[in-house]
């Protein structure tokens, strides 16, 4: 199987199309074509369902992309840090987080301002979901990560940095007019809500959700799988949604927070490795500590 097989395919999964993938590869349609038809062959599985209008990933490609993405980023690595060494350049470090409004705008100046006083060190980013985040840095395919306490608890071989103690809060259009906060639970019934899926969203937060059912006998709910999907529906005016301070854009002039009336507290920072994390971590992690996080 083809090294330049398995990168078309990487880039047609996060494109699903054809002429933005030849596009970004720089390749034709029909070479696209033939990279795809022959993993299908060698793997005897279908990866897309193609039809004249649009593209899709069947399950076996789902899964293909899963295990195969990681390997070709740490490839891809790999071969960068070998001609670094060759050169005895710079260390690198590979850092991990959600995709947060928050992260999106934050972690860009953060990683700008360390890799300023850093020089030293070559700096990877990468975005993925919270369960497999915990997975990469498990298995060290990236070096530290931003999350909360509860959701990597029970993990002993990692080493959890607070960096910022937030609180939860309701978050409305920035026109919505309510009382002065915090904002009691019983008042959260007189607008439909937005909910994060239990398996997705921080136990804390799913904590929060169930408090919130037993404060209203009758809410109206939408559940979403991914923060991007809330704060998108909120702009839309089609709900308020519910998730700690360190969530929200702090740039989002649109949406406000206001503080919930919950014992609940969320805590935010980053995790590495208790053994073996590499020396750029640690760096990153001491920096941070030093510097802060915005509030």
């Amino acid at each position: 199987m083809y090294l330049e097989h398995l990168t078309t395919f990487v880039n047609l999964v996060e494109t699903l199309n054809f002429s933005k993938t030849a596009v970004n590869l720089n390749i034709s349609q029909s070479s696209i074509s033939q990279a795809i038809a022959s993993i299908e062959k060698q793997l005897g599985v279908t990866l897309f369902y193609r039809s004249r209008k649009a593209v899709s990933l069947t399950p076996a490609g789902q899964e293909f992309y899963d295990r195969v993405k990681p390997w070709l980023n740490e490839y891809n690595k790999a071969v960068q840090h070998v001609q670094q060494v060759q050169n005895a350049q710079k260390m690198n470090l590979t850092i991990g987080y959600s995709g947060t409004p928050y992260e999106h705008t934050v972690v860009p100046e953060l990683v700008r301002a360390f890799c300023q006083e850093h020089p030293q060190i070559n700096v990877f980013l990468e975005n993925y979901a919270h369960q497999e985040l915990k997975g990469h840095l498990t298995h060290g395919n990236c070096d530290v990560i931003f999350t909360m306490p509860d959701i990597i608890a029970g993990m002993d071989n990692l080493a959890y940095h607070s960096l910022l103690i937030g609180y939860y809060c309701l978050i409305v259009p920035s026109e919505v007019k309510l009382g002065p906060p915090p904002i009691s639970l019983e008042e959260l019934s007189k607008n439909r809500l937005i909910f994060l899926d239990h398996r997705w969203c921080p136990p804390t937060q799913d904590q929060l959700q169930k408090e919130i059912c037993r404060n209203n006998h009758s809410l109206d709910l939408a559940y979403v799988n991914n923060i991007a999907t809330a704060r998108a529906m909120v702009k839309a005016r089609l709900g308020w949604g519910i998730w700690a301070n360190f969530v929200s854009d702090p740039n989002d002039l649109d949406l406000k927070k206001l503080p919930l009336s919950t014992k609940i507290v969320p805590d935010y920072g980053v995790a590495i490795l208790k053994q073996g994390s590499p020396q750029a971590a640690r760096q990153f992690v001491s920096w941070l500590e030093k510097t802060g996080l915005p509030g």
